[in-house]
């Protein structure tokens, strides 16, 4: 079968045309030339208009072999020229390609340095949020402290004093405490099994990872899914453990939060900072809770809050070489110590009421009497600054931990230390439970101690969940559940499996 060629040419068309007039094929920009300057077929020499021609359909894809193929000289020579175009398109493909990836790597450049400076402007944003909270808390406590006609905020009243009325209460409910506490029995305490069997359950980062750490927790006497926290971000956090999410953040402190206590038969909260201030926190409508009272009396970090036994008063201490004792109802200072030697640390009412006890950064604790209101007796015999303390529930044991490690347990009756305990790092914190059976500490890691005999810890289990030093520990009701803080910024939760 013959190639179809142009009439007029003799090479295959590459817009091949037909005139049913002549039956010849043309190609028709040939054709369509000759008919315009003209009018007639130049094989037939027949009158011809462009209505003459018919289009033939063909595969403009693959393109009429030229006559030159027909040889092979003529093959090699179409096959170089297609190799020679092959190649020159692949180069143009190549470098395509070279600027596509350059123009992508770029855009992908772009797109996480804008995810940066969109993260830094989100922290920045919630930063100023923060801040202009606290100014506006501020603001609207100094308008109220104006419109009052006076500095009840500010707590700038003069001293009530431990009047015979405060001093007849507290002894009252010291006695009353005292008569009831040997015949306490509590026959729903977690065993030693359950305790060992502890592990960790869940784990809560709810503080600022701007300002990572958490220094303080306390839990509720009475609901352990209760739990409030104070960070190094200055934010106090009251966290739900059985919804597993924060219920309120509370802001106004300016520094870190070094305390924190949950009143135990109030919607009451009380916080200790290191801006000098300590605040109380009270929940009055049911909704949440509002700073109704700040405690100005301090020069220095506040570093402890301690509450009574009465659950009216509350006591802080603090770096200015002074600690005070707080009416909660009314708002007020009731005595205001300021002579001491040396800064407490930390500082607790025993669980009678009548004592306080104070750890200093010279290695001692001071025994303060309420009712005499002085020093009564000093415990020596610490080797390190002291950072925390804590009574059994009996009032006959006084737990204390110090930078160097260790952890010293004093009998109050005789007064003399009667055991020493050795932590893997600077001691934190120590936490006796609701029924002082159970003694936990914080440290590197948490470790809880419980009592083999009558006056002697022996340890139960020890805890190394937390990615950094362990900052605050408490035990839940009937030493059933633990919780822990630590500068990694997380909450743990820990109950028997």
């Amino acid at each position: 079968m013959s190639t179809i060629v142009c009439a007029i040419s003799g090479q295959a068309p590459e817009e091949p045309c037909f005139s049913p007039k002549t039956g010849h094929v043309y190609e028709k920009r040939v054709i369509t030339k000759i008919i315009e300057s003209s009018g007639k077929c130049p094989v037939t020499k027949e009158d011809m208009t462009l209505d003459d021609i018919v289009d033939v359909k063909a595969n403009k894809a693959v393109r009429p072999r030229p006559a030159t193929a027909t040889s092979i000289p003529g093959m090699l020579s179409l096959l170089q020229s297609e190799w020679d175009a092959l190649m020159t398109e692949t180069h143009e493909l190549k470098n395509a390609l070279d600027t596509t990836r350059k123009q992508l790597s770029h855009a992908l450049y772009q797109h996480d340095a804008a995810c940066r400076v969109v993260a830094r402007l989100l922290r920045e944003r919630d930063a100023s949020r923060a801040q202009v909270l606290q100014l506006q808390e501020q603001l609207s406590n100094l308008r109220f402290s104006e419109a009052a006609g006076g500095d009840k905020m500010e707590v700038d009243e003069g001293e009530i004093g431990l009047t015979q009325e405060i001093l007849d209460r507290m002894i009252e409910c010291s006695k009353g405490l005292s008569k009831t506490r040997k015949k306490r029995e509590f026959p729903d305490l977690a065993p030693v099994a359950d305790v060992k069997r502890m592990t960790c359950v869940s784990s809560h980062p709810i503080h600022q990872s701007t300002a990572p750490g958490i220094v303080s927790v306390d839990m509720h006497k009475a609901d352990d899914s209760r739990i409030v926290t104070g960070g190094v971000d200055a934010q106090v956090i009251l966290f739900d453990a059985a919804k597993e999410k924060p219920i309120q953040k509370m802001l106004g402190h300016g520094k870190k939060v070094n305390s924190v206590v949950l009143h135990p038969q109030r919607e009451v909260i009380i916080s200790a900072s290191s801006d000098n201030t300590c605040r109380v926190w009270a929940n009055t409508d049911g909704k949440a809770y509002d700073c109704v009272n700040v405690v100005r009396r301090h020069t220095g970090e506040v570093m402890e809050v301690s509450l009574h036994a009465l659950g009216d008063y509350f006591s802080t201490c603090a770096k200015d070489k002074s600690f005070g004792i707080h009416d909660l109802t009314q708002g007020r200072v009731v005595r205001h110590v300021t002579d001491l030697e040396q800064s407490y640390n930390c500082l607790r009412f025993h669980p009678d009421g009548l004592l306080l006890a104070g750890g200093t950064s010279t290695k001692v604790v001071n025994l303060w009497d309420i009712k005499a209101q002085k020093i009564v007796a000093t415990l020596n015999g610490q080797e390190g600054e002291i950072n925390t303390l804590s009574f059994s529930e009996n009032g006959y044991y006084l737990a204390s931990g110090s930078k160097n490690g260790q952890v010293k347990l004093w009998d109050l009756r005789k007064p003399i230390d009667i055991q020493t305990l050795t932590a893997d790092g600077p001691v934190n914190s120590v936490r006796f439970d609701g029924t002082g059976q159970y003694l936990a500490v914080a440290s590197n890691s948490l470790q809880v101690f419980n009592f083999e005999t009558k006056s002697s810890l022996a340890q139960t289990v020890e805890f190394k969940d937390h990615q950094a030093p362990v900052m605050g520990v408490c035990f839940g009701q009937h030493a059933k559940s633990l919780a822990s803080v630590s500068m990694d910024r997380s909450l743990k939760l820990y109950k028997a499996k």
